[in-house]
């Protein structure tokens, strides 16, 4: 079991392939995987698929932290892996029968007490973590229909038998195959949501790096361990530049009202002044970063309400209220780059207007919430008449 487990789910999970999804697993089965199949640093003698699952997961990890040793085939590695595989297992075609209601309830129970190990206590584990999860997002299920002169057959999930194919010209055979995303298209029964929620706090580089995520639901409350840690936020606000200052930032911007309202799936960072206010200063930095090293674009005046609007909103609010959320400390409102900024915070405002009413209230909440960081204790930012006003 703990041979087939690595080298015929761990394994391909990480470096590509074919997934083979077997029984069920729990937190038991994982207590007496565990010591089949740990590594110790220094070890050479694994057998072969510990030595390639070792390199696969490092090549993911050094990808972000460049000095990062070969991450430990530990506990928590098998229990998120054993986690998403009972979640694969709730779409598996052969979970089925009178009870199939019942056994899914057992199977995300399973996966959901796996998968609580809490969010990662470093960069170090945030990394690990993701080596082994980086490429969920591209699971996919492929179903056949093959149409013979007889009639027609559907194999979910596996390839049809030669039996079937077979003589295709005299048989008229035709097969039709139809690739499925399995978290964009297919989803987990609802049953199983807290497990998936569990696996993104457990896990949350993957979802950091995916803005335009909608099932489930960005979460900064997921996230902020990730954005925290420097070298991760470089590589995290790189990414969502490469989408789109506008598409990213406007995911973010809903997300964080999200956040700031308390409506994030309980489990992440609790959404206290500290946080919001990192989470808009995030947001400020990408538009920073915009200003200085991408392509930017002014809208033009009575422009409609278009990409940007939520982040426009957000960070209008945001200047008025405490421009030290907004503006570093080292940056003349007057300056050359200060102006720049000043522009493109304008235009971004200018996207946010018609909006309405209630839509502008709920970012000058957010505001309010995260300026309540700089007024408890030492002032954290310039005052309040140290930039130009953004009027929205």
């Amino acid at each position: 079991m703990a041979r087939s487990f690595v080298s015929s789910f761990l394994l391909p999970l990480v470096r590509g392939g074919r997934l083979h999804v077997g029984r069920p697993l729990g937190p038991r089965a994982i207590e007496r995987l565990g010591p089949r199949v740990s590594t110790r640093p220094g070890r050479v003698d694994e057998d072969e698929p510990l030595v390639a699952l070792a390199r696969s997961r490092r090549a993911v990890a050094t990808r972000f932290l460049p000095e990062v040793p070969a991450p430990p085939l530990d506990e928590t590695t098998l229990r998120l892996g054993a986690a998403l595989h009972d979640l694969l297992v709730l779409v598996h075609p052969g979970l089925d029968g009178s009870r199939v209601a019942r056994r899914q309830e057992r199977v995300a129970a399973a996966a959901y007490a796996l998968a609580a190990v809490g969010a990662p206590p470093s960069a170090v584990d945030i990394v690990n973590r993701h080596s082994v999860l980086a490429r969920v997002a591209e699971i996919a299920r492929t179903d056949s229909t093959v149409t013979f002169w007889l009639g027609r057959e559907t194999y979910v999930g596996r390839a049809p038998p030669p039996r079937v194919t077979a003589m295709p010209t005299l048989r008229r055979v035709r097969v039709d195959v139809v690739r499925r995303s399995w978290l964009r298209e297919i989803g987990v029964p609802s049953v199983a949501r807290d497990a998936v929620l569990e696996l993104g706090i457990a896990s949350p580089l993957g979802e950091a790096l995916d803005p335009l995520r909608l099932e489930p639901p960005l979460a900064w409350g997921r996230i902020l361990p990730v954005l925290r840690a420097p070298a991760l936020g470089r590589i995290v606000a790189g990414r969502l530049l490469e989408v789109g200052l506008e598409r990213a930032g406007d995911g973010l911007a809903a997300a964080l009202l999200r956040f700031a309202s308390f409506q994030d799936a309980p489990g992440g960072v609790p959404a206290t002044p500290e946080a919001v206010a990192f989470a808009l200063q995030f947001l400020a930095h990408l538009v920073w970063l915009d200003v200085l090293f991408g392509a930017t674009a002014v809208a033009a005046p009575g422009a409609p309400v278009r990409a940007g609007a939520e982040l426009g909103g957000m960070l209008a609010a945001a200047a008025l209220r405490a421009p030290a959320l907004v503006w570093p400390r080292d940056v003349s409102p007057d300056g050359e780059l200060g102006r720049a900024f000043g522009a493109r915070l304008q235009d971004l405002a200018t996207r946010a207007r018609g909006r309405g009413a209630p839509a502008e209230a709920a970012s000058r909440g957010v505001a309010e919430l995260a300026a309540g960081a700089f007024t408890r204790g030492a002032s954290a930012g310039a005052p309040a008449d140290a930039a130009p006003p953004i009027h929205i």
